[in-house]
């Protein structure tokens, strides 16, 4: 499980001191990139474990999102297409979505959101359908969607989907912002090279009621709206900053059919040094993971950007030997996924009591879940 985990989310530690400057009404944000030691009390009041049940109903293979909704937490598998619903302790309650060709079943599902006008679950799947449950996971219909490419992820915006998907010529947009009344697209953007899009898909974050969308191997973070996307904030790293062009890729065009195999082998060689697998931010912090080397073991890095005092802490590992894998990320808490493995390190950190909702488990058991309360 700790490969599973690692795989999908690992981090790598830097601290550094930040200037915030303002360019065109635009927030930068200016971090250097040295590394610092960096504690869990530096950016957490209290830590709460959640150890989510295991049995043959709810055994997840590559968890890699969670939603918290109705006292519960939401657990979506990539590789089992489906949301796996748990109690706040923990316990399981129900699988909603399977794969199948009966009612409410379905080849494959990508991303998983809350439609927030009636609470109802929706399962989106690439070949441009949606499949909705109720809040308690009970099928109620299947959704037809503009012809798109590929669906990839999906955002909740008011009255409107938002969706992401990777094109297939360079004219045809990656955003789509579809009515909900009338499952039609009413504004696309974004035209660009889909080579550079298909790592880590899901693009959107909301901060209040604005949202905001990233690419991978771009430092500016997007505001988009009904009316019009406008660069919202942009990192800069100093000298650690490059443009993807440098390395003979167009970031509007799509290359030829070995462009694909040449930008995963340059990652992999550390020519391109890192790129972006997540944005977000809340009140405190604005939050954003890196991967160097294209490594998900060692070179999974956070960085943390506090919006009081614009200091930034950029780190792989706590000095208590913590490995941060954020999965969910909010105003008052982040939730970081973690196995078997990690409990050695989670010791340092855990109070007696919390530390002693792990006792029993083994390596064969699912991950489980750590509550981080920001200070």
């Amino acid at each position: 499980m700790k490969k599973i985990i690692s795989i999908v989310f690992c981090l790598l530690l830097f601290c550094s001191c930040a200037d915030r400057q303002q360019s065109d009404s635009c927030p930068v944000l200016r971090v250097s990139l040295e590394q610092q030691e960096v504690s869990m009390k530096d950016l957490f009041g209290r830590l709460e474990v959640i150890p989510l049940e295991t049995s043959d109903s709810c055994l997840l293979v590559f968890p890699d999102k969670v939603l918290c909704a109705n006292g519960r937490y939401e657990v979506f598998d990539h590789k089992r297409y489906a949301l796996f619903l748990f109690d706040e302790n923990g316990r399981f309650i129900r699988q909603v979505g399977r794969r199948g060709q009966g009612l409410g079943e379905y080849r494959e599902v990508y991303d998983v959101a809350h439609d927030s006008r009636n609470g109802n679950i929706c399962l989106l799947s690439p070949f441009w359908e949606m499949f909705v449950y109720d809040a308690e996971g009970r099928f109620l219909e299947r959704l037809q969607l503009p012809e798109k490419s590929n669906y990839q992820a999906v955002m909740d915006y008011g009255d409107y989907f938002v969706t992401w998907t990777l094109p297939m010529t360079n004219e045809e947009c990656g955003i789509s912002v579809i009515s909900k009344d009338s499952l039609q697209c009413v504004r696309e953007y974004w035209h660009g090279n889909s080579n550079l899009m298909s790592l880590y898909p899901r693009a959107f974050h909301l901060y209040g009621e604005e949202l905001y969308f990233f690419r991978p191997f771009q430092r500016e973070v997007y505001r988009l709206g009904l009316d019009s996307m406008q660069v919202g904030y942009q990192w800069d790293f100093g000298s650690d900053n490059y443009s993807i062009e440098d390395f003979g890729f167009s970031l509007k065009e799509k290359g030829d059919g070995q462009e694909r195999d040449g930008l995963i082998k340059k990652l992999q060689e550390s020519t391109i040094p890192y790129f972006f697998q997540e944005n977000s931010q809340n009140d405190k912090y604005y939050y954003a993971q890196l991967i160097f080397g294209f490594s998900p073991l060692v070179g999974h890095y956070n960085i943390f950007y506090r919006k009081s005092d614009d200091k930034s802490f950029f780190f792989r590992e706590t000095t208590e030997g913590v490995m941060l894998k954020t999965v969910y990320f909010c105003d008052d808490f982040l939730l970081s996924l973690a196995s078997y493995e990690d409990m050695e390190a989670y010791k340092h950190v855990l109070d007696e009591q919390e530390f002693a909702k792990l006792k029993g488990r083994t390596e064969e058991d699912n991950p489980f879940l750590v509550k981080c309360y920001f200070k």
